[in-house]
């Protein structure tokens, strides 16, 4: 295993532990925020952090196609991701959504064969599908009870168009992550977002009355500011300067484990033993795919791995 494929490996760890943990996270801001004010106040946090600490971080330097790149790959996340889940939440059941954003690593596997032409490894096809079989299984054992799946079509219409954003982002990141660091894609990218989400965010505290958080409303948002936008987007970017965007993509999957185990300990939410089953499905699949890649793949050779165009 080579060191870069090492690294790569605990960045992909690394980025679902954080992400895992921004569900609780979220589900406590938005007490005290609207969507639009954490959006923006945990990108803009993060793209102050960047930019701050950039003499010690090393970022290389952007060209014109690079901030042209980087704002385009903005727009898919956290730019149209973000308000196509947020809206479709509001309109399906949480357990239906997480089940379809669970279909990003599906939606990479194509566009990579389709567009990049990355030959599909019917290894990786299958534990990704596993992997999948386990977000279900995950989901369908805590609905006993209660409705677990259904929700309105237009609902489930908008978390499949936030899933497909998020492959989009994941491919063109790859591709981008070719010619710049972990670190300047990252920076820009958070500035970005905020400067998107800004406009809405004035809107609502134009439009509401001024919310006064709590202690736990500004550590959750510091917690998503710093673990998630500026530290979880970083390591997401960094592996996927290094490996497959569907092997990286496929590590989604184990956000939604580390959220149910999350909920147990701090929300006090019940664990059904099939559901046990289930999260040590997506964590075998997630872990062999990783453990096949960087065995099988030196630091640089992900198939047709160029630049974008000008």
């Amino acid at each position: 295993m080579t060191s870069d494929g090492a690294r790569a490996g605990w960045a992909m760890i690394g980025m679902s532990l954080l992400f895992g943990a921004s569900f609780v996270d979220t589900k406590i801001a938005l007490a005290d925020f609207t969507p639009a004010q954490l959006i923006f106040l945990r990108f803009s946090l993060a793209a102050a952090l960047f930019y701050c600490l950039s003499p010690w971080l090393g970022a290389s330097k952007l060209d014109k196609r690079g901030y042209k790149s980087i704002f385009l790959m903005s727009l898919f996340e956290p730019g149209a991701y973000f308000f196509l889940e947020a809206a479709g939440i509001q309109r399906t059941l949480a357990s239906t959504a997480s089940i379809l954003i669970s279909t990003i690593p599906l939606f990479v596997l194509l566009i990579e064969a389709l567009w990049l032409k990355v030959p599909v490894v019917p290894v990786e096809v299958a534990l990704i599908l596993l992997s999948l079989a386990g977000i279900v299984l995950l989901v369908a054992a805590g609905g006993r009870g209660n409705r677990a799946f259904g929700g309105a079509t237009e609902g489930n219409l908008l978390i499949l168009g936030a899933a497909f954003a998020a492959s989009l982002y994941t491919v063109m990141a790859r591709r981008v992550m070719a010619s710049y660091n972990a670190v300047a894609v990252t920076r820009l990218q958070s500035l970005y977002a905020a400067l998107m989400y800004l406009p809405f965010a004035c809107w609502d505290w134009y439009a509401e009355p001024l919310r006064s958080p709590g202690p736990r409303g500004w550590a959750s948002l510091a917690y998503l500011g710093v673990g998630c936008s500026f530290l979880a987007y970083w390591l997401l970017n960094y592996a996927l300067g290094k490996v497959k965007a569907s092997v990286v993509s496929a590590f989604t999957n184990v956000i939604p484990v580390v959220g149910s185990a999350l909920a147990v300990v701090l929300l006090g939410e019940r664990l059904y033993a099939l559901q046990a089953v289930g999260a040590v499905v997506v964590l075998v699949c997630t872990s062999l795919l990783a453990l096949r890649h960087t065995r099988a793949h030196s630091p640089h050779s992900g198939a047709n791995l160029q630049p974008d165009g000008p």
